[in-house]
């Protein structure tokens, strides 16, 4: 069976890879070099016992980081594949090389958005080594935005726990680099700046691991280097042998019970939690037992895992619990609103006895005659009985008269504090930021 996942856990996609792997020597684009990467990981689980290898083409789109509606351009670049020799230029533990060449991908088809694909024999057996491999991250690979600085990460990480490379020469790096046939970037200098600078800067930003680059000198040329590996704390990676203690959870077992492969198995249970993997599986059962699943029951354990697809009833009792939510929420606005325009409303009170004291002090310094004087062209400008009869009843301190005195006194030439300036002086909240926040809550509550 194959990895038909959408949501890869993309922290722990750890991929065995063969030495001789990771040394190839072809020029592959970035994307062509993360899907071989993909692709392996895809099949290793029966690398040597299945001819095809199958693969949804958006999961495998999302494996690597690329627009799974692109799904030409992933065409175009399994076709580069498909026309790649491969060069198997090996640089070995004791310095020794080896070299070798083979076709990368001889056969691939896209179908139903499904990708088949095949391995040469030979090839299989060389990338299939369990004693001899690099583990190689999925997910930091998926984030590399460079090929230099993939083919520089997966060439210093199987050296991780030795604490540095081994020494290249100048040369033999260049080929790694694939810029060997580039006169450019001949003169180290231009090497160091260019490619090997800018790859070491995104491995260390990206990847689990730290490196520093040591050079060789014959005279003043560089004529080797290596790199001093470490291990990037911030970023550590669950490895292999952490994946392999997961076969022994109760969730991984089920799971493989139901005719799920290994490889995707191991995925869902570093994605998700025990108890969502069984409650999807106690749906399949019921649902399988009553007869509602047309196709076949690991399909729909597939979909209700990567789609959290809900019983009846926890979904309705999902819908009841949204709503009393969503009430629970409204009551609180209301409630806010409520304390808004009470906390408005005395603002306003405490503004409106400032201005009125104002109004008082100046008129109370008039003499009589004036202030009679005063009282008789207010009243005029009032016209309505009802204010005629509000003023003589309250005076200046009349609330429904108020924005009149206070336009009135103004025009005499009184100074009269704006809300804005009243409370800026007091200390007080502004009344007009108190009936922005009032019309906002409204708005929602309609």
């Amino acid at each position: 069976m194959t990895v038909e996942t959408k949501k890869k856990s993309k922290n722990n996609q750890i991929l065995k890879k063969h030495v001789a792997a990771i040394h190839i020597g072809a020029k592959l684009s970035l994307l062509q070099r993360k899907l071989v990467n993909a692709l392996l990981y895809n099949a290793y689980d029966q690398l040597l016992t299945a001819q095809e290898h199958h693969i949804n083409a958006s999961v495998l789109c999302e494996m690597i980081g690329f627009d799974s509606k692109n799904i030409g351009y992933l065409k175009g670049a399994l076709k580069g594949l498909m026309e790649t020799v491969v060069e198997f230029d090996v640089l070995e533990e004791d310095g020794e090389r080896s070299w070798e060449a083979m076709v990368l991908l001889p056969y691939a088809r896209i179908k139903g958005g499904k990708c088949t694909y095949r391995y040469e024999r030979a090839l299989a057996e060389k990338l299939y080594h369990p004693d001899v491999y690099s583990k190689i991250n999925l997910s930091v690979l998926r984030e590399m935005n460079s090929a230099h600085a993939l083919v520089l990460y997966e060439n210093c990480y199987r050296f991780e726990g030795i604490g540095h490379t081994a020494w290249w020469d100048i040369e033999v790096f260049r080929k790694l680099m694939a810029v060997d046939a580039m006169p450019s970037y001949k003169p180290f200098k231009a090497l160091n700046r260019n490619v090997i600078q800018p790859a070491m800067k995104e491995v260390n930003k990206l990847s689990n691991i730290q490196i520093e680059m040591e050079t060789r000198m014959k005279g003043r040329t560089v004529t080797g280097l290596r790199f001093i590996v470490k291990p990037n704390r911030q970023l550590s990676l669950v490895g292999m042998d952490a994946e392999d203690d997961i076969t022994a959870l109760p969730a991984y077992k089920a799971l493989l019970a139901e005719g799920i492969s290994k490889t995707l198995a191991r995925a869902w249970v570093l994605e998700y939690d025990e108890s969502y993997i069984f409650e999807k599986l106690d749906l399949a059962h019921d649902q399988a037992a009553s007869g509602k699943i047309k196709s076949s029951k690991a399909g729909f354990l597939k979909s209700a895992i990567e789609e959290d697809y809900q019983s009846e009833v926890k979904l309705k009792q999902s819908k009841l619990e949204e709503a009393e939510h969503k009430r629970a929420q409204r009551r609180l606005k209301e409630q806010e609103l409520q304390s808004l325009k009470s906390e408005l409303k005395g603002l306003e009170l405490e503004y409106r006895k400032q201005v009125v004291n104002l109004v008082s002090a100046a008129f109370e310094a008039l003499p009589v005659d004036e202030q009679d004087t005063l009282r008789q062209r207010f009243s005029e400008s009032l016209g309505s009985r009802i204010y005629l009869d509000e003023f003589k009843k309250k005076g200046w301190n009349s609330a429904l008269l108020f924005s009149d005195v206070k336009r009135f006194w103004i025009e005499r030439g009184i100074a009269l504090p704006s809300p804005t300036d009243w409370a800026k002086k007091s200390g007080s909240k502004e009344p007009e930021a108190i009936k922005t926040l009032i019309s906002e809550l409204e708005a929602e509550l309609k």
